[in-house]
């Protein structure tokens, strides 16, 4: 028997105990294989459930949400599907990041999906990732965190140089 997410719609949760994926938020989307989180500073985050580990209810802190973005005050468009492969659909040529930490946390267009896969236009490449490694998958993340990431590995590697 599957657990009935649908029940803690609305509620504040915090989804797996810790690591990169750990994220605490409102449900505000499910699916048969999804549930979808919002919180201010991640966004609208969805999981695929196959992936989740734990769920945390948070029952002391009513904290609200509301759906949209802190700094140009516009509403954030809230997908919702039958399962995680009719959201991936939904994220088509939108800027999406898939997994939200750790080495495979990946930013870019998503520009195909199947089955099996997606495929992400990423830095004028073309990546390929299998769907059932997709733990968390969001929407509208902003370029800058990747370039901020790529700039400050730039900067330690001329001070690595100017060093030797």
């Amino acid at each position: 028997m599957a657990f009935d997410y649908s029940s803690l719609m609305g509620k504040q949760v915090r989804l797996d105990r810790g690591g990169p994926e750990s994220r605490q938020g409102e449900i505000v989307a499910v699916g048969t294989d999804y549930v979808g989180i919002y919180n201010e500073k991640d966004g609208l985050i969805y999981y695929n459930t196959t992936h989740l580990k734990s769920i945390t209810v948070n029952s002391k802190d009513a904290v609200e949400y509301s759906l949209t973005s802190q700094t140009n005050a516009t509403p954030l468009r809230l997908l919702e599907a039958e399962n995680f492969l009719g959201l991936l659909n939904g994220m088509k040529n939108l800027w999406c990041q898939v997994n939200r930490g750790g080495h495979e946390s990946i930013q870019g267009v998503l520009s195909d999906v199947n089955d099996d896969s997606i495929t992400m236009v990423v830095n004028h490449e073309l990546v390929t990732i299998f769907n059932f490694h997709i733990k968390s998958m969001s929407y509208g993340v902003k370029k800058e965190n990747q370039e901020e990431k790529k700039d400050k590995n730039q900067e330690q590697n001329q001070d690595n140089n100017e060093k030797k």
